[in-house]
């Protein structure tokens, strides 16, 4: 038995020492439909020409537990005066093998990895081509697999990763894969691409000078920072949480069933095992035993310890009403050295505990352990890390004496537990933050001395799980990630951590507890959570948990501060309405034309205060789109139907021909997207592709002065071009919706209440370039919907959706501008119409669904109303 627990603590220790670059790109492969396949540009505008020799070096690794491998890494295509030439990197599934392909032959280059490197680990390759000689050389890990001749190519070069549209070299065949820190040097130039962004179709290069472009991306970083919500349900009875690291399965335990989750690449697979009917006693706890493989059930007070039979499905102790624990939210860990469940610390009857108790899984018996050393203060509340020498404790509440009327407090202190000696000794007091915290059941011990807990407060039932991490040699921490909200309501809340070393991502599970009494414990359930992060965590910024607020100071001048406010604000109005209705009397005489209650973009924006404003001008009364709220008065609208409003507020958009409106969303979309614009050969490509170059460039001419006084007319806003690259530039007079919109993705990466409005503000006029229809803006259109529709539902699993179901209401509808059948939009918007009573709407929602869906997919849709709205 010892031996099986440290396999698993090698591998523990294994998983937690590899992969520590929080960041790169995942390629969606062949689990998904083909135009949801990743890509990756390194040339997207033009060729990349490097003279004499050049080298390709990355980062790769293979994601697992997927069923096909086959599919091109890259292919390179080598421009040449009058000829092309392909080199590509393909992995071969049916060898397991990868192979270097130039123009339609094999290459002498073929080697193969070990699965362990190839799915756990980041390995460096490397592509050396040396044109003069004509050879290449490939390593792997610094070490060279092989060497192969090739025919002269041309020194200008397109690199394209994953799925690629490049004329005959066009594919779809990638293996799932994730990439990182790509570096491409020839001669003088040098580039790298490390793929450290976190949202956006564009991937950096550290020189500056040329930006990758990327399809359907898959960033890994944000995967470092923010928790997922895997699951969330309630469950029967006073659920337990515990966890299998040798199959990588989380179980919560209920009165008539077991959840058994199963980590995979879609995130969770779920197996409900039911049982026969028990009642856990309130305040037991669970936890897996590796060492005999057994799921058990722990309830200190009563000295009982039940094992779960998988075969049978049942317990094999039965479950009887048992007094009120004394040990809530106690410690645990298992000693493979005496193969023994420690039990350490607790809370009930007034009273924290500092015990030590020990169960030897062997012997079926229980004692008390006398321990020596520091004196460990009674407590609850506390995270404890085990391995198989020590055991370490962070934390807690509790007091000095265990009597909780006497003096209670937060503890910051961090002790070793000697297993085999039984001693204790402090090595360290964290800071003592600002505001007081307690910690999650559980503590993940890293290499190099360091760990990770969940703090949070425990005076506010409305409060958070923060991430941090800390070493056992320094008493600073730092928080990683971003919260998770919880509920906490002491002892009918509990929260735990764990370690999956397969799927390498951290585990969070809150339990809350459905309120109990001592004499009635039947009929009640727990609202789990599960939520992962993928591991090592990255601090997330301005997102983490706020656990220092500052209480706001009442200075004694206040009141008079706020009487003198009063009295300006008085006179302001006053004078404002003696202004108003000058302005009103010499309006009467002269204005004739304007409608009663037009309303224009300056009105708008106006502030409270202002001075007076000039007349307003005439608005046809058929133009009914109006700038969004506090937007300056030149409008350019790229959500809804493509619109234009000049400097007055008349609408400019008929003066776009369809060529130059073509050119104008072309140059504007390239610079929002990229910051630097598109090339000239760029333009021709999509615009005069079938034209000679100098004719190209007369029509390119001709269209952009036709261009210039429309744009000037609007506002602000010219074309110009810049280090080779046409490019957007515009004035604060402008508002520019798209731009708007890619300003607050890039904002924050954690919708919160304040962003989501503004971006519904920007999305309620309908889809993007709605009945604008471009080959080259179908890409475009689909990062657009993704973005919109994934930061919706991120602020939705976020954020919840009953604190106000109108305005979720409003987001489902958005999100249904850009998927008519997303099942999720259909959830929200059904069950917000139930909670406001609406159920006819809800109902005729859900038919109008059904009925899309069958239209689309010549398919009955397969869940039912009830099932939406459950």
């Amino acid at each position: 038995m010892k031996r099986i627990f440290y396999c698993i603590a090698a591998i523990l220790f294994f998983q937690l020492s590899t992969r520590a670059q929080s960041y790169g790109l995942a390629f969606s492969s062949h689990e998904v439909v083909q135009e949801k396949r990743t890509s990756l540009d390194l040339t997207p505008d033009d060729s990349l020409c490097l003279a004499g020799e050049f080298t390709l070096s990355f980062d790769i690794n293979f994601l697992p537990h997927h069923e096909i491998y086959f599919g091109y890494i890259f292919r390179i295509i080598a421009i040449g005066p009058g000829n092309e030439q392909n080199i590509d990197l393909i992995y071969n599934q049916a060898l397991h093998a990868f192979k270097i392909i130039v123009g339609e032959n094999f290459s002498g280059i073929s080697f193969s990895l070990d699965s362990a490197k190839l799915f756990r680990e980041w390995n460096r390759f490397s592509l050396h081509a040396d044109l003069g000689a004509h050879t290449l050389r490939f390593t792997v890990n610094g070490h060279p697999v092989g060497t192969s001749p090739i025919p002269a190519i041309g020194s200008c070069l397109r690199v394209l990763w994953g799925a690629n549209d490049f004329r005959k070299y066009r594919t779809r065949d990638i293996p799932p894969m994730e990439v990182k820190d790509i570096v491409l040097t020839g001669g003088s130039r040098h580039y790298e691409w490390p793929l450290d962004e976190t949202t956006g179709e564009t991937a950096a290069d550290k020189t500056g000078s040329r930006s990758a472009r990327v399809k359907n991306p898959n960033w890994l970083k944000p995967k470092y920072q923010h928790w997922e919500l895997a699951g969330s349900f309630p469950i029967n009875g006073y659920a337990g949480t515990a966890y299998n690291p040798k199959q990588d399965k989380l179980y919560i335990a209920g009165n008539d069933s077991i959840a058994a989750y199963t980590f995979t690449k879609d995130g969770l697979a779920t197996e409900w095992i039911p049982t026969r009917h028990i009642e856990f006693l309130v305040g037991h706890q669970n936890i897996y035993d590796t060492l005999t493989d057994h799921l058990l059930d722990v309830f200190i007070d009563r000295k009982t310890v039940s094992a779960f039979n998988l075969a049978t499905r049942q317990w094999d102790q039965n479950f009887n009403y048992g007094p009120l624990t004394e040990y809530w939210h106690a410690n645990k860990f298992l000693s493979p050295g005496d193969s023994s469940l420690y039990i350490v610390g607790g809370y009930g009857q007034l009273r924290y505990k500092n015990l030590v108790q020990r169960y030897h899984i062997p012997t079926h018996r229980w004692d008390t352990v006398k321990t020596t050393g520091d004196y460990l203060p009674p407590h609850y509340l506390a995270a404890l890390g085990a391995n198989e020498k020590f055991a370490y404790i962070l934390g807690g509440y509790g007091s000095h004496t265990g009597d909780q009327m006497l003096d209670p407090r937060n503890y910051y202190d961090l002790f070793r537990f000697d297993i085999k000696h039984h001693s204790f000794k402090k090595l360290l007091t964290l800071k003592t933050p600002a505001y007081p915290y307690t910690l999650a059941n559980s503590l993940i011990l890293a290499p190099g001395g360091n760990w990770y807990g969940l703090i949070f407060p425990n005076d506010s039932y409305n409060s958070q799980l923060q991430l941090v991490k800390g070493t056992l040699t320094d008493s600073a921490y730092q928080p990683v990630a971003t919260p998770i909200p919880y509920n906490f309501h002491d002892i009918q809340s509990f929260a735990d951590l764990y370690y999956s070393p397969l799927s390498n991502k951290l585990i969070a599970v809150t339990l809350f507890h459905s309120k109990y009494t001592a004499d009635n414990q039947k009929d009640k359930n727990t609202q789990v959570r599960i939520y992962t992060l993928s591991y090592p965590p990255e601090p997330a910024g301005r997102a983490t948990a706020n656990l220092t607020p500052t209480p706001a100071r009442r200075s004694a001048w206040t009141p008079i501060i706020g009487i003198g406010l009063l009295l300006l604000i008085t006179v302001a109005a006053l004078s404002l309405r003696r202004i108003r209705r000058r302005k009103s009397a010499t309006a009467a005489s002269t204005a004739t034309s304007a409608p009663a209650g037009a309303t224009t973009p300056a009105a708008i924006a106006a502030p409270a205060i202002a001075a007076p404003e000039p007349p307003a001008p005439h608005i046809e009364e058929e133009d009914t789109q109006q700038p969004i709220a506090g937007s300056p008065p030149s409008t350019i609208y790229f959500f809804g139907p493509f619109q234009t409003l000049d400097r007055e507020g008349h609408d400019c958009t008929r003066l776009f021909t369809p060529l130059l409106k073509e050119l104008f969303l072309l140059i504007t979309t390239y610079t929002i997207r990229n910051g630097r614009g598109i090339s000239s050969e760029g333009l021709n490509e999509i615009l005069w592709h079938d034209k000679s170059e100098k004719d190209a460039k007369n029509n390119r001419s001709v269209n952009l002065a036709k261009l210039k006084p429309i744009l000037e007319k609007i506002g602000t806003i010219s074309i110009n071009k810049e280090a080779g690259y046409w490019q957007l530039q515009t004035g604060d007079d402008i508002f520019l919706d798209y731009k708007r919109f890619s300003t607050i993705l890039l904002e924050t990466t954690t919708p919160d209440t304040h962003g989501i409005h503004a971006l519904i503000d920007i999305i309620r006029r309908g889809p993007f370039l709605f009945q604008t229809e471009y080959n080259w803006l179908d890409d475009i259109k689909s990062a657009v919907s993704n973005d919109i529709i994934d930061r919706c539902l991120q602020f939705l699993r976020l954020h919840g959706t009953t604190a106000n179901p109108e305005f979720i209401i409003e987001i489902a509808n958005c999100i249904f501008f850009f998927d008519q059948l997303n099942e999720d939009a259909l959830t929200i918007k059904c069950k917000s119409l139930i909670h406001l009573k609406r159920h006819n709407l809800a109902s005729n929602t859900y038919l109008k669904f059904a009925k899309d869906y069958k239209d689309i997919y010549n398919a009955e849709f397969s869940r039912s109303f009830q099932q939406i709205i459950a």
